[in-house]
């Protein structure tokens, strides 16, 4: 839900609560002011009846000049006054109407009489009903008005802040030139924007400082590396060694190899993170599939290895041309070390899913680290624990979903991917 929607929906849920309240409140008050001017009529009514007896010492033999609904009853104790409403028939019109009556004692010459006045209560009823009904209305058009302006208002002081997040999101880590916003006259945008600048710019210059150390640090590391390495092979060719020299000279060789493929994926995984890769094309997963199955063979059949392949024709899939090789090798290549003597490997390509399978021994590791740098599944020294960091790092970076089961002596690697 956008700021402006979620602002808005709390105004109008604002205004309704107001007005419900409002008009709850303005009824009350409207029934209690007619309650009460009706109960003033009726004791004014009785004061003219007492006046006129305190006057004359009889009661009135008209009762219209003080009331339309007044009459008398003779009593013998003197009564006290009692005020109520009832309900009665009208023959009129056809149903109960709603009356207030005073009924109060009152000594005359003549004896004690009960008098009861009556007030008519339907017609502020309806009186009451008529305001609450056009109090309604009126509010809800002023609601609606004021829901109206408050919308549009915030449309337009939030434009700003709109298209600041708009200009946020073409932000690249890659790019050379700062962000530009578009300048307002509001001053927390302004803040706003200051320092969103600095702080890209500031991203930026860590960025490529990062990527340039980097970079320079995995070239300069490589030249050691093969002048060790070389170094070695003349080392063991050397005459006169024995066989405990030799083993050693060889455990140096795998180490530096060893040490080169880390420093290759490690390089490799800062640039998949940093986003370098954006080039992406379509390419036939299926024909790329095959090609490298068939580089593959080869060392699948030294190990002894059955394969089985069912492969999808014409599976299309937008990804780097690198990354989409790096990732077919790492997973050939996991499939191939962590095997079992005369173990199977099996490779299947859907419209939407690749599937490799090997056997081999349940892995030391729990499932959720397999994925993690430097996490290794096995006691293999010819791995260096950053194959399936890199499947993942590939896989996240292309949102591709990614899973990995271990059952009934099978690794099961599945990734999932939308074809466009």
């Amino acid at each position: 839900m956008t700021l402006i929607s979620k602002a808005t929906r709390s105004f109008l849920l604002a205004c309704l609560v107001a007005l419900a309240v409002g008009g709850v409140s303005c009824f009350w008050f409207l029934h209690k002011i007619m309650d009460n001017e009706a109960s003033e009529q009726l004791l004014h009514e009785k004061e003219q009846v007492e006046e006129y007896v305190n006057e004359i010492g009889v009661l009135p033999k008209r009762w219209f000049s003080i009331s339309d609904s007044l009459w008398a009853v003779r009593t013998h104790p003197p009564l006290p006054m009692v005020m109520g409403d009832t309900v009665l028939f009208s023959t009129v019109q056809k149903e109960y109407l709603a009356y207030r009556q005073l009924s109060f004692g009152i000594a005359t010459l003549n004896g004690y009489y009960q008098v009861n006045i009556r007030k008519a209560l339907y017609e502020t009823q309806g009186l009451k009903q008529a305001l609450l009904l056009a109090f309604s209305g009126l509010s809800l058009v002023l609601v609606g008005l004021l829901f109206f302006i408050n919308y549009r208002l915030s449309r337009s002081l939030w434009k700003p802040f709109y298209r600041t997040l708009d200009t946020l999101k073409t932000f690249q880590l890659a790019q050379k030139e700062p962000l530009k916003f578009r300048r307002t006259s509001i001053t927390e945008f302004q803040t706003l924007q200051s320092n969103l600048t600095k702080l890209t710019n500031q991203l930026r210059q860590d960025y490529q400082s990062l990527k340039t150390f980097t970079e320079n640090a995995s070239h300069e590391l490589q030249t050691p590396l093969a002048v060790i390495a070389s170094n070695l092979d003349l080392l063991i060719q050397a005459p006169n060694l024995t066989e405990e020299q030799l083993e050693r000279i060889g455990n140096l060789i795998e180490t530096v190899g060893n040490l080169s493929k880390m420093n290759h994926s490690l390089l490799l995984l800062t640039k998949i993170e940093n986003g370098q890769f954006t080039d992406s094309v379509e390419l036939d997963l299926s024909s790329l599939l095959s090609e490298k199955i068939d580089l593959w063979e080869p060392l699948i059949h030294d190990k002894g290895l059955a394969l089985h392949q069912q492969i999808a024709p014409n599976v299309r899939l937008n990804i780097h041309k690198l990354l989409v090789d790096v990732l077919l090798n790492n997973l050939l290549g996991n499939a191939l070390k962590h095997n079992q003597p005369n173990g199977s490997i099996r490779v299947e390509l859907t419209q939407n899913t690749l599937i490799l399978s090997n056997t081999g021994p349940q892995p030391t590791l729990p499932v959720d680290q397999l994925w993690e740098r430097f996490s290794k599944g096995s006691s293999r020294t010819d791995s260096v624990g950053l194959g399936l960091a890199l499947v993942k790092q590939i896989a996240d970076t292309y949102h591709f979903p990614i899973s990995y089961h271990f059952q009934d002596g099978w690794h099961r690697v599945q990734l999932s991917f939308n074809i466009s």
